[in-house]
């Protein structure tokens, strides 16, 4: 009880500040399922606090040739996510020093950390729908140490240094990029690389990006080459000829790996696009040396309402393929869609939908019916409304 007060004691005294970031909604939902025979309304509410309230900076700055400077940040925040669910306490301190350096004319030493390694390729290629995107990273491979970092004329260097006199252990690491330089009309070359040498290992990296543009075309390539007991590498390609777009990018090793993903060896995708007056063509391939993941679409903008997208998929690894469509229909005051979709297992999914948040002001009213597999059931439908703030 007593935590609960102090926290609405908080929130009162900031008021102003806590109701920008004070969202709540009220849902209710009426359906019937066809295929289980459930029926009748369903009711959800929630309510969401999550604002900085406070966020005090420091700073000091010299005088002077050679001067230092450092910057800080100490931030109150208040989330009800942690303090309803996890039972976590709402109120959060958190405390940053963004920058301490010694500057002078023309250079500056960053006496926070070492940097990480330089990381130039990245995949352009979503790998699940979901914006994650396939990228080796060297520094996962090259990790820094403790040490500094230095600027000059837009070239950076780190120098990290840790060890044992006693033990023999020690760990020296080091980074270098170059700025942007102009090789020729149109073509622009970075460059940067990262060293490690330990007691008993030794790594490195080396990493590049050019791009070159003219009037009718663009076109860029990135690459990291990684050194940790072996060789490993990815490279991203990106070129742009209107109407077309082309991007592929090729990994030897793990796909940069996030929660529910999986890494994979030799990992290559790539995309083209082509845009014309109405019709937009795009072709995609993912994990093409093991999975052969191909998807083709096509999309026309039949008029200013109206959007038309034919789909198909093969996985040439287990021969599982799909075929399906979307139409998308915008008038004023709502916006109607049905997607379809046939799969290799037989199965027929379909979803039709209708959407508006004008009919009634500060309300978005919803009418749903979808089923997973209409050649076998019945599916469901839901009719909406929800009220948020």
């Amino acid at each position: 009880m007593k935590k609960i007060s102090a926290v609405l004691l908080v929130l009162v005294l900031v008021g102003s500040v806590v109701f920008a970031g004070f969202t709540g909604s009220a849902t209710t939902s009426l359906g019937y399922n066809f295929d289980t025979g459930a029926y009748g309304f369903t009711n959800a509410k929630a309510i969401d606090i999550d604002v900085v309230l406070h966020e005090f900076l420091g700073a000091s700055k010299g005088e002077g040739a050679i001067y230092a400077e450092i910057n800080a940040s100490a931030v109150l925040t208040f989330d009800s996510t942690t303090f309803l669910s996890a039972a976590d306490n709402a109120l959060d301190i958190t405390t940053k020093i963004s920058s301490a350096n010694i500057i002078g004319d023309g250079w500056k030493v960053g006496i926070l950390s070492a940097n990480s390694a330089p990381n130039y390729a990245t995949s352009s290629v979503s790998m699940n729908g979901d914006d994650e995107y396939a990228d080796l990273q060297p520094s996962s491979y090259v990790a820094k140490v403790a040490g500094i970092n230095v600027a000059m004329n837009d070239y950076t260097a780190s120098l990290g240094l840790i060890g044992d006199a006693v033990a023999g252990t020690f760990s020296v690491y080091g980074t270098l990029t170059t700025p942007t330089m102009d090789l020729a009309d149109g073509l622009k070359v970075n460059a940067g690389g990262s060293a490690k040498l330990t007691d008993t290992t030794k790594s490195g990296s080396a990493s590049v990006k050019a791009a070159y543009a003219a009037e009718d075309y663009t076109a860029s390539v990135a690459a990291d080459v990684i050194y940790a007991g072996g060789l490993e590498a990815d490279v991203a390609v990106k070129a742009a000829f209107s109407p077309v777009t082309v991007d592929a990018y090729f990994a030897t090793a793990e796909r940069y790996a996030t929660a529910g993903l999986t890494g994979v060896l030799n990992y290559l995708s790539a995309k083209v696009g082509v845009a014309l007056d109405q019709v937009t063509l795009t072709v995609t391939g993912k994990d093409l040396l093991n999975a052969q993941d191909l998807s083709v679409s096509a999309k026309l903008a039949a008029s200013k309402e109206l959007a038309v997208t034919a789909r198909g998929g093969y996985v040439l690894g287990t021969g599982a393929w799909n075929a399906g469509a979307d139409v998308v229909y915008t008038a004023a005051d709502y916006t109607a869609t049905v997607n379809t979709t046939y799969a290799s297992a037989g199965t027929l999914a379909l979803t039709v939908k209708a959407v508006s948040t004008t009919l009634v002001n500060k309300a978005t009213l919803t009418a749903k019916y979808t089923v997973a597999d209409i050649l076998t059931g019945k599916g469901a439908l839901t009719t909406e409304a929800k009220i948020a703030f």
